[in-house]
C-alpha cells in the first residue's frame, strides 16, 4: 500500500507537465488560427488632385428691409390704439388717434369762414357786374369801376385764404393719427389710451415681413468670388435657403475690416424672422494640391502631428496588406471630410475608419468596397 501511494505522488509532477503542455499547445493552434483569419477593415482609394474647392461659411444677420419708428407729429391726448404687439398690419390701417376735438372744432370755424368768404365775393362779383354795365352807358365813372374791382379782388383772396386754412387744419387733423406706410408687424407698442403723447416720441416700431435681406460681412478677398445677380445658400437654424445679391457697400468698415454685402431671402425661404443669425455657404477654390479622406481616417500621431494607415501589399501576400503608417498634413478639416497632403500614391487604399482596433504591421484585408471620398 505504501509502495502504491509512493508511485502515485512520485508520477503528479508528471501529469502536471503534461497538462500544462496541452494548455499552451491549445492557445498556440488558436494564435495561429486568429493569424490565420484576415482582419477586414473599411478602405478608401486615394484620388489626388491639384486642387479642390471647400465650402466656407461667413455670419450674416437676417434683416427687414424696412424697420420704421412711427410716432405723432404733434403731442396730445391718446384716445385710440388700435394696434398691438405681433399684430400684421396693411398699408393704410390706422394704428392709433390723438384726441381732436378743439381741432375739429376750428376746422368748423375755418369751413363757415370759407363759407362767408365765399358769400361776401358772390356779392363783390355781382356788384362789379351791374357797375361794368353802367359805365359802359356813361353813368358812372372809370375809376368807381376800378374801386370795385379791387374789392372784387379782396373778395376772391379772402375765399382763397379761408380755403387754405380749411386744408391746413385737415392736415393736422390727419396727423393726428399715425397711418401704417406699408405692410408688416408691430414688433413694439410703448403707449397706451390715456397717455399723453409728445411729439416724435415712438409710438410704435413696425417691421415689414413681406421681405427679408440678410447682411453678411466679407473679407475682400472674398470679393472676387461673387457676382450681383447670383443666388447663394445660406443656413441657419434648423432652415435652408437661398438669397440673391442684391448690392455691396463698397467701403471696408474700419472695425471688422470687412465689406458689406446685401443679399434679398428669396420667396419659400420658410419662416425666418428679423434679427436671427445666418451663414453664407460659399464654396472657394483651394490652390493646393492634396486628396480627400474621412476624419475617421486620421490619426494623432507624435509631435502634435497627423497620421493615417495606407495598406500595403508589396510583396503580394495572397491578396493581404500591411497597415503602414503615414504622416499628412490638414489643409483644410470640414465637419467629415479633410484634405491633406502627404506621401500618398494616387490609387492608394488608406484605411477609413477604425484606428482604434488595429496597429501598424498588422495584415488587413479590404471590407468595403474602394472610393475616393471626394467631397
Amino acid at each position: 500500500m505504501f509502495k502504491i501511494r509512493a508511485i502515485v505522488y512520485a508520477g503528479m509532477p508528471l501529469l502536471a507537465a503534461l497538462l500544462l503542455g496541452a494548455v499552451f499547445l491549445s492557445a498556440q493552434a488558436q494564435d495561429e488560427t486568429r493569424e490565420a483569419t484576415p482582419f477586414g477593415v473599411p478602405v478608401q482609394k486615394i484620388k489626388q488632385s491639384q486642387s479642390t474647392k471647400i465650402t466656407t461659411s461667413y455670419a450674416g444677420v437676417i434683416r427687414a428691409r424696412r424697420t420704421s419708428q412711427l410716432g405723432f407729429e404733434r403731442g396730445g391726448l391718446v384716445v385710440s390704439v388700435s394696434a398691438d404687439l405681433g399684430k400684421h398690419v396693411h398699408q393704410g390701417d390706422v394704428l392709433a388717434r390723438l384726441d381732436s376735438e378743439a381741432l375739429r372744432a376750428d376746422l368748423a370755424a375755418a369751413r363757415a369762414s370759407v363759407n362767408q368768404a365765399e358769400a361776401q365775393r358772390r356779392i363783390a362779383q355781382s356788384t362789379y357786374t351791374r357797375q361794368k354795365a353802367l359805365l359802359a352807358k356813361g353813368h358812372i365813372s372809370a375809376q368807381r369801376l376800378e374801386e370795385i374791382d379791387a374789392k372784387l379782388l379782396a373778395a376772391d383772396a379772402a375765399q382763397r385764404v379761408a380755403e387754405a386754412q380749411v386744408k391746413t387744419l385737415q392736415a393736422r387733423l390727419a396727423r393726428l393719427q399715425i397711418i401704417a406706410p406699408y405692410d408688416g408687424v408691430i414688433a413694439e407698442r410703448y403707449i397706451d389710451e390715456g397717455s399723453i403723447a409728445t411729439s416724435g416720441a415712438p409710438v410704435f416700431t413696425l417691421v415689414e415681413d413681406a421681405i427679408l435681406e440678410v447682411r453678411v460681412g466679407l473679407p475682400t478677398t472674398r470679393l472676387a468670388d461673387i457676382k450681383i445677380g447670383e443666388i447663394f445658400d445660406f443656413s441657419t437654424a434648423g432652415t435652408q435657403f437661398k438669397a440673391r445679391l442684391r448690392g455691396l457697400s463698397g467701403k471696408v468698415d474700419t472695425t471688422t475690416q470687412t465689406v458689406s454685402a446685401l443679399f434679398d431671402v428669396e420667396p419659400g425661404a420658410g419662416t425666418l424672422v428679423p434679427g436671427q443669425s445666418a451663414r453664407l455657404m460659399l464654396d472657394v477654390p483651394l490652390e493646393q494640391a492634396g486628396f480627400w479622406v474621412p476624419i475617421s481616417a486620421l490619426r494623432e500621431d507624435r509631435r502634435g502631428l497627423w497620421s493615417l494607415f495606407a495598406l500595403d501589399n508589396s510583396p503580394a501576400n495572397d491578396g493581404l496588406y500591411i497597415l503602414t503608417p503615414r504622416l499628412v498634413e490638414v489643409l483644410y478639416a470640414g465637419a467629415e471630410q479633410v484634405y491633406v497632403r502627404g506621401p500618398v500614391k494616387d490609387g492608394t487604399l488608406i484605411l477609413a475608419g477604425g484606428n482604434q482596433s488595429v496597429s501598424a504591421g498588422m495584415s488587413v484585408v479590404p471590407a468595403t468596397p474602394n472610393q475616393s471620398g471626394q467631397p
